[in-house]
């Protein structure tokens, strides 16, 4: 898996995905280990975020834009409408398409959490 998405069907109700990205070797320079990259994926910018978890009151809520979010420290579980939900580690890239219905609900480690937001373009 590469990215986990969360999407909402025509009722509102939101599920998760495991997306795998396609890949092409590129031949590495000398002294480079072997590169497997996707096709590139259109964005428009990059916000470094620190949430505040020790003060966070999860509850449900849609993605404000189609985005993808890197969560850089700590667990996170993220719980869909469906009943789904996924514990995701440090690192983790997730898809957020849900921008109607029910929403998901996040819920971050305690402390302050380190976020990469990346809206597509």
């Amino acid at each position: 898996m590469d990215y986990l998405r969360i999407w909402a069907d025509e009722d509102g109700e939101s599920h998760l995905e495991e997306v795998t990205l396609e890949r092409r070797v590129h031949p590495a320079e000398p002294g480079v280990a072997e590169l497997w990259q996707s096709a590139a994926l259109p964005v428009s910018a990059l916000h470094v975020v620190t949430v505040k978890a020790a003060e966070q009151r999860p509850d449900w809520h849609c993605g404000p834009r189609r985005q993808f979010v890197v969560f850089r420290d700590g667990s996170t579980r993220i719980a869909t409408s469906d009943g789904d939900e996924r514990r995701l580690a440090a690192g983790s890239l997730v898809l957020v398409e849900d921008l109607h219905g029910r929403g998901h609900l996040t819920e971050h480690e305690s402390g302050d959490r380190r976020v990469l937001v990346i809206p597509t373009a």
